[in-house]
């Protein structure tokens, strides 16, 4: 008994000396005899110190201790510290995707050639360089005109100038400037209250942001000139502007409709001070004595224009090009058109194939129909979607140039590409299932054949009312969705998901929604092939039906306005959609539109 006891105290102090030793080892409890204690050290050993790479700079002979773990598999445990999914995602759990990490990104990069870059210079410049409407990605957040003043309403301001929050002073409120320009206003029983405060918190931001621009490069005073982003700091919130590039990113068009970078153009604000609550004293002081937020002098400049928004505008970077041949310049002028129209190509030819190859086996299943919409989509839009957007219907074109600023100058070429892609789509897969569409007619009407091509009301009990509605209720969840994928504030999927999503919303659109039209929710997937079989000698009853007209081209359209007005209404919170321009910002969008035609037509007053 008493070896017994010898070798379990002797079992006892090794293992304790292995724990001693061993870095990795749990903490001991406290509770310890009085000969261990004795045996540790009077003073605890120097800590071990770990370098971001997980090498201990002291000494770089430590090794792990326990080597014949580490040989039998169990390894030790790194000395890196842990993070759980709810400290990586601070409590926001999301199904979107895992988080963007450095190792991600590099193990998506591809190799590059030394000196790739000196001969094909576009591949080096920064993703961003333009904005891209694109249905692949997070759509761009622009500066749309009527968020700018003009120089009449800038002159305006100082004939009438205002304290800081004295709309809502004037409600009886005791507000702070800074906290209406952050948006932190709060619920009140009275909206005219919340109203005062609101158009306090507008007027600021507007007046700040004119004051960067007109006091950026005042020399040349020139519309295109390129302004510094340098600002002050502000003591509530450091300044948004101060970035490594020294111009401003905006939409390079005409249009007016410029955009702002998320991460390289932000707020400026015109002093180093914060902006203090206007104190009911002042209320009786003339607009001489109120230190207004706007340097206005420089608008008395004859140099600039009456609609100050080019101020902002063609300050983007050129983008550099490759052009290596006589074709690519024509291709760099046109490549987004050129782009949109191969991806509608090949989504409604593989579409159309299919449609065909289940009406002439006689054995398909609709859902197969179903699954090919919706992988035709999502390889449309791996496509064309880095160049054009992928719009791939007139539909959405529209609805991101009303909710999103996309420029309605390259609008009429996309809905020709979109046109002229499903025309040639129908003629493609036509030619292709000519022999077994020949075949099928010899004992079958040409009636399949003509909606494997086509929507229409499928069944004789089909009612127009409902087969607009089906069109109309089809493409607002579209639209809903894509504006939900494309919101870089909301839970935007990483890794180019954006494509297999949307092409799995297809699928399941046309699931539920193709038994009783076919589900176009899109006017050119319809239209396009109509003339196609028309030009190869199908009757003109095919535009004799009035749905041509109420299904894909009314119901499609109507359904995208609504359901960007639904996501809009409920969700968005961006101010270039105009559910959240205030009216004086659509008053003022058009009289810039008026202006501009006024001197397009050379009917501006002269002098």
């Amino acid at each position: 008994m008493a070896d017994d006891r010898r070798r379990d105290s002797q079992a006892e102090a090794e293992a304790g000396d292995e724990a001693e030793l061993s870095p990795t080892s749990p903490a001991r409890s406290p509770q310890r005899s009085a000969g261990e204690r004795a045996r540790r050290p009077s003073s605890p050993p120097p800590p071990i110190r770990i370098s971001p790479t997980g090498e201990n700079p002291d000494d770089e002979g430590l090794r792990p201790q326990n080597t014949e773990g580490l040989r039998r598999g169990r390894g030790v445990p790194s000395l890196a510290p842990r993070t759980t999914l709810a400290q990586r995602t601070q409590g926001k759990f999301t199904l979107a995707g895992p988080d963007d990490t450095t190792n991600l990104r590099k193990s998506q990069a591809p190799f590059v050639h030394p000196g790739y870059a000196e001969l094909n210079p576009s591949y080096d410049q920064g993703p961003n360089t333009k904005p891209v409407w694109s249905l692949a990605k997070p759509l761009p957040r622009v500066v749309r005109s009527g968020m700018v003043p003009t120089k009449a309403e800038l002159l305006e301001t100082r004939a009438k100038a205002q304290r800081p929050a004295e709309n809502s002073q004037k409600m009886g409120l005791d507000v702070d400037p800074n906290d209406l320009e952050n948006g932190q206003i709060g619920k009140a029983a009275d909206p005219r209250k919340m109203a005062a405060q609101v158009e306090d918190a507008r007027l600021q931001r507007e007046n700040n942001f004119m004051s960067k621009i007109l006091s950026g490069d005042t020399a040349s005073r020139r519309p295109s000139s390129r302004l510094s982003r340098t600002s002050s700091l502000r003591d509530r919130r450091p300044s948004a502007w101060a970035t490594s590039d020294d111009r401003l990113s905006t939409v390079p068009e005409g249009e007016g409709e410029p955009q702002v970078a998320d991460n390289q153009v932000r707020k400026n604000y015109s002093s180093d001070e914060p902006l203090r609550p206007a104190p009911e004293e002042l209320a009786g002081h003339s607009d001489e004595e109120v230190d207004h937020p706007v340097d206005l002098p420089a608008v008395h400049d004859a140099t600039l224009p009456e609609d100050l928004h080019p101020l902002v505008q063609d300050l983007v970077e050129d983008e550099v090009h490759n052009n290596h041949t006589t074709w690519s310049v024509i291709r760099t002028h046109h490549r987004e058109a050129l782009a949109e129209a191969l991806g509608v190509y090949v989504q409604l030819t593989i579409g159309f194939c299919v449609d065909v190859s289940v009406t002439v086996a006689a054995a398909g299943n609709p859902n197969t129909t179903a699954w090919a919409w919706g992988f035709a989509t999502m390889m449309a839009i791996y496509i064309c979607g880095g160049v054009s957007g992928a719009h791939l219907n007139p539909s959405v074109t529209v609805m991101l140039w009303f909710y999103r600023g996309f420029p309605k100058r390259k609008m009429p070429e996309y809905w020709a590409a979109q046109f002229i892609g499903a025309f040639c789509a129908g003629l493609t897969a036509y030619g292709i299932y000519y022999g077994s569409i020949q075949e099928h007619l010899i004992g079958n009407p040409d009636t399949g054949i003509v909606t494997s091509f086509v929507t229409s009301q499928r069944e004789r009990w089909i009612t127009p009312q409902t087969a607009f509605f089906n069109e109309f209720i089809g493409t607002t969840l579209l639209a809903v969705t894509i504006l939900a994928l494309g919101d870089d504030q909301n839970a935007p999927p990483g890794a180019g998901m954006n494509a297999l999503i949307i092409g799995l919303v297809i699928t399941c659109l046309s699931m539920a929604l193709a038994y009783q039209t076919g589900a176009a929710f899109n006017p050119s997937r319809d239209f396009g092939p109509r003339l196609a079989l028309l030009a190869l000698g199908y009757s003109n009853e095919l535009f004799l039906n009035p749905y041509w007209f109420y299904g894909p081209w009314a119901g499609s359209l109507c359904g995208a306005f609504i359901g960007g007005l639904l996501y809009d209404f409920f969700i968005f919170t961006g101010g270039e959609s105009p559910i959240n321009y205030p009216l004086e910002r659509t008053q003022r969008a058009m009289r810039k539109s008026r202006m501009k035609w006024e001197r397009r037509l050379h009917l501006a007053k002269a002098g």
